[in-house]
């Protein structure tokens, strides 16, 4: 029987990690690299994911300017619905006011033709 000896090997390259390894095989072996991703291993096709990539960005862009958009028009119909509040609760006060002052005149005038009708007596 012969034995094995274990004699270092020159000009080796360090071993892979087992995720490297899986990797690899499996992006040869497979196109779907579903399993890779979701198990959190990097795939060789970083070109595809790039370009990928870069298309969330730019939908990313552009739901953060419409975004902004949409938070400069609630802005300005906060404004608006601040100015309109203010103004409703002026005209409400200045209803008041001339509802008052329509009572105050209602009592005068009572009290005017109190006096000038005939066959009354009027109180001091």
């Amino acid at each position: 029987m012969e034995t094995m000896r274990t004699e270092p090997v020159a000009d080796v390259q360090p071993p892979l990690p087992s995720a490297d390894v899986d990797s690899k095989v499996l992006s040869q072996n497979s196109s779907n690299t579903t399993f890779l991703k979701n198990a959190g291993i990097p795939t060789s096709t970083s070109k595809s994911q790039s370009a990928g990539e870069e298309v969330l960005h730019q939908e990313l862009s552009s739901e953060k300017k419409g975004s902004a958009i949409l938070h400069k028009q609630v802005e300005k119909h906060k404004k608006k619905t601040e100015a309109a509040e203010e103004a409703l609760t002026r005209t409400q006060r200045q209803y008041e006011e001339l509802k008052e002052q329509q009572d105050e005149s209602n009592v005068i005038l009572m009290k005017f033709l109190n006096l000038n009708t005939p066959g009354t007596f009027s109180q001091p």
